[in-house]
């Protein structure tokens, strides 16, 4: 299966904010976080099998728009969890994702995008 996101996902990581909530602080992804992730969250529904992936191997090409410093672990991490979120991955742990390769394809401006391949075993 693969699954083009276009653009690259905001980090979910970085960027969080504080919100209280019952009188006691809690942390939140960033508001670009959340806003691709729900976009991101309806173009997966036509991608989600019977039941979700138990085991499989994932693989990522990134086509950024410009030379800009970036972390391909904290993308991964994004996609990992809107994977697990959309139901076509049971989880993002060792025992459903076996192995994780991550490539920096070189620039696209006009279409900077992850093109993620995902391989049942």
């Amino acid at each position: 299966m693969t699954i083009i996101f276009s653009p690259i996902p905001p980090s979910k990581k970085n960027s969080k904010q504080i919100i209280c909530t019952q009188d006691r602080p809690r942390l939140i992804s960033s508001k670009a976080y959340r806003a691709w992730h729900d976009g991101e969250m309806w173009i997966l529904k036509k991608y989600k099998p019977k039941k979700p992936i138990e085991k499989c191997e994932i693989s990522c090409e990134f086509w950024f728009a410009d030379n800009r410093r970036r972390d391909l672990s904290n993308a991964f991490e994004s996609i990992a969890d809107i994977l697990v979120d959309a139901e076509i991955l049971k989880d993002d742990d060792w025992k459903t994702v076996e192995s994780i390769l991550l490539y920096a394809m070189g620039i696209d401006k006009k279409h900077p995008r992850v093109e993620v391949r995902i391989e049942e075993l």
